[in-house]
């Protein structure tokens, strides 16, 4: 298990294999569930790790989210 320390408030975060340095941005896809369509406007433009640090998400939401086309990562 790959963690990572945000140095601004030392929270540990589990990357699950994601690059934390990406940045976490909303496709305009809707999500059927308004939680999960809330969540992505909320994140977007965060990095990974400021993502998983709000506790909103974990590493296998994102990775869900990618595969079906509601948000992207990129590079900064």
């Amino acid at each position: 298990m790959k963690t990572t320390t945000n140095k601004k408030n030392e929270v540990k975060v589990n990357l699950g294999g994601l690059d934390g340095s990406l940045i976490y941005t909303a496709t305009g896809k809707v999500a059927r569930a308004t939680h999960n369509a809330e969540r992505h406007l909320t994140l977007n433009g965060m990095t990974v790790t400021e993502a998983l640090a709000t506790r909103l998400v974990n590493a296998q939401d994102i990775k869900y989210d990618l595969a079906r086309g509601f948000i992207t990562l990129e590079a900064k």
